[in-house]
């Protein structure tokens, strides 16, 4: 019996040992987390980019945020605030204090929407208009700093990297559940 106990102790042994070894080789490496490190700094470090780029003018400065959603107006006129919600994957309170700021302040406006009275049609305003060539000129600027050095070819497999990274998070988050 004693045996039979001593032989059952080994094999939990043996598993669990297995186990842990398993885990092991599936966590990532410090390499690994290190380019994830740096990865999300670089992200900060770009919206910190487009806001100083963004404060250089006469302008008061719009947070890059609602810019974004602002660009998506101006890109698809007559989008729909449920629209937004669907193409930028954002919880639909978020995207109504979005356009409800844009809107207060002046870059957006709203017209109702004649197939569907619960809707409106989002267009951007003149102001509104002004506030994404300015976004976009920074985009540029902070798009030539990051990537102005790179070649042709550099730049092709970055971006073939970041997108194979982009479907490996889709696989992680499908984009029903990143709402």
């Amino acid at each position: 019996m004693d045996r039979q106990i001593v032989d059952n102790v080994n094999t939990i042994t043996e598993l669990v040992d297995h186990i842990n070894q398993k885990a092991m080789s599936t966590r990532p490496t410090s390499r690994q987390l290190a380019a994830l490190e740096n990865l999300m700094a670089l992200f900060g470090g770009v919206k910190k980019a487009l806001r100083h780029q963004l404060q250089q003018g006469d302008e008061p400065a719009v947070a890059p945020m609602l810019l974004r959603m602002l660009q998506l107006c101006q890109r698809h006129p007559g989008i729909t605030q449920q629209g937004l919600a669907q193409r930028t994957g954002r919880d639909k309170g978020q995207v109504a204090r979005l356009i409800r700021e844009l809107l207060d302040q002046g870059l957006l406006s709203r017209q109702d929407n004649p197939e569907d009275r619960r809707s409106h049609h989002l267009l951007p305003t003149a102001a509104g208009v002004a506030a994404v060539a300015r976004f976009e000129q920074a985009e540029v600027e902070v798009a030539r700093l990051l990537f102005g050095h790179l070649s042709a070819a550099e730049l092709g497999g970055l971006n073939t990297q970041l997108g194979a990274l982009r479907e490996r998070l889709d696989q992680l988050v499908p984009e029903a559940d990143a709402r």
